[in-house]
């Protein structure tokens, strides 16, 4: 598998010797749209500033496209769009004119200008200024900035940021397109899990940090379905304890319910039917899925 980006041993302290960073070791699979999870303050953005050379590296290697990103930064960055924490744009043009701007900085096409304001959705802003924007609309254009020299990776900090849900979705939509249809890879950092969720093939989670998950969606799922957890509340859940420990089960009393692990589907109905069978009112019976919030929290915890 080849890897669009990839880090080794990379460590970071800040001038007043807090260390930031540890032996972070990401791996971004060309091709992938990759969720870097955590919470504020966790080392998302200090990670993405050194992989731009926005930050100068400490210790460890950055290699980007499989070249060490030291050797070749500036061929490497003619490849990489980004978007680092706030939208960079000028609120006294237009959408035409900020693109403009930096079409003849990249001298890249004219006509990338409207492919690109098209691809976001921008193309009919006509003559209204960027500081008239919704902050939607701003987070596109910025998408739009870093699509113009027609990037094979873009590298994108908290793109949703401040967004409203329709925002959300947007962002979200345009981001699958632009790796179904043009083939780019994209980094992007978050702290909203259910959101990323709906959006990313890989994932990696820090925290204070370290890398504590590495790996694909379909990895978290696994996980998701393994840790699945029945939970049941009846009219008397000491005795559905005894009931269910009888039919080899572990259960475990939490608050107002029972718990167990969930094994198989067939253990749902034949838990319920023993439980109404021995005269215990069920009052509900739920599956607690281990998203990927829950499993993010388990790992802090852990």
């Amino acid at each position: 598998m080849s890897y669009c980006v990839e880090t080794q041993n990379l460590n970071h302290r800040f001038s007043n010797g807090d260390q930031v960073l540890f032996d972070i070791d990401m791996k971004v699979p060309s091709g992938s749209i990759y969720g870097f999870l955590g919470p504020n303050g966790a080392g998302k953005t200090t990670t993405l500033r050194l992989l731009l050379g926005l930050l100068s590296k400490q210790s460890g290697t950055i290699k980007i496209f499989e070249k060490d990103f030291d050797r070749n930064r500036i061929a490497i960055l003619g490849q990489v769009g980004s978007m680092i924490e706030s939208p960079s744009i000028y609120a006294h043009l237009t959408a035409q004119e900020n693109l403009e701007l930096l079409q003849k900085i990249y001298q890249c096409p004219k006509s990338r200008i409207a492919e690109v304001l098209e691809v976001v959705g921008l193309g009919n802003t006509g003559r209204k200024k960027a500081g008239k924007f919704s902050l939607g609309m701003k987070q596109r254009l910025s998408i739009a900035i870093a699509l113009l020299h027609q990037p094979s990776l873009l590298v994108l900090d908290e793109p949703t940021n401040g967004l409203d849900p329709n925002g959300i979705i947007e962002v979200r939509e345009l981001l699958k397109k632009l790796n179904k249809e043009q083939g780019i890879s994209i980094l992007i950092s978050s702290h909203l899990l259910m959101e990323i969720e709906k959006l990313v093939t890989h994932v990696g989670i820090i925290h204070r940090g370290k890398l504590l998950f590495q790996g694909t969606l379909g990895d978290l799922h696994v996980k998701q379905n393994q840790d699945s957890i029945l939970s049941i509340e009846t009219n008397d859940n000491e005795r559905a304890m005894q009931i269910i420990s009888g039919m080899d089960f572990k259960p475990t009393h939490r608050e107002q319910a029972v718990e167990l692990i969930l094994t198989d589907k067939q253990s749902i109905a034949n838990i319920n039917k023993k439980l109404v069978e021995s005269g215990l009112d069920v009052y509900s019976v739920q599956i607690l899925r281990n998203d990927l919030e829950s499993i993010f929290m388990d790992l802090v915890k852990n």
